[in-house]
């Protein structure tokens, strides 16, 4: 399932020890908006036919201006900007967190295998 969350709702899911894979955006960054989005959908329906959900967060309108002090540092806590990040969760752990500009269909589905590789470890 692909849906979009406020960071609340993501730091809940984290507490609740949730698995989920968390899709990173900027309102102003074409890779989020014009490249990935299209190719969102089908990468969803991949991951969740492993029971995995897909949760997307925007954390800026303008560039280089963060939604909050909280959206910003919850994302240098991940590594910093460079959009889209997307990062897998498994039971509330961060496991990786290193996949920043994928946004082909290809570079989905590839990243897509890891990740369930990688809930399956």
């Amino acid at each position: 399932m692909l849906t979009e969350e406020e960071l609340t709702n993501v730091l809940m899911r984290i507490n609740r020890k949730e698995s989920f894979v968390l899709n990173i955006t900027a309102a102003w960054c074409p890779d989020c908006t014009e490249k990935q989005l299209p190719n969102l959908q089908s990468f969803s329906e991949s991951l969740g036919t492993h029971l995995l959900d897909v949760v997307c967060l925007q954390v800026q309108i303008e560039k280089k201006v963060y939604i909050s002090e909280k959206h910003e540092s919850f994302v240098l806590a991940l590594g910093g900007h460079g959009f889209p990040r997307t990062v897998l969760y498994r039971k509330g752990m961060l496991v990786d967190a290193d996949n920043v500009e994928i946004f082909t269909a290809s570079g989905l589905t590839n990243l897509a295998s890891r990740f369930i590789a990688l809930m399956n470890d």
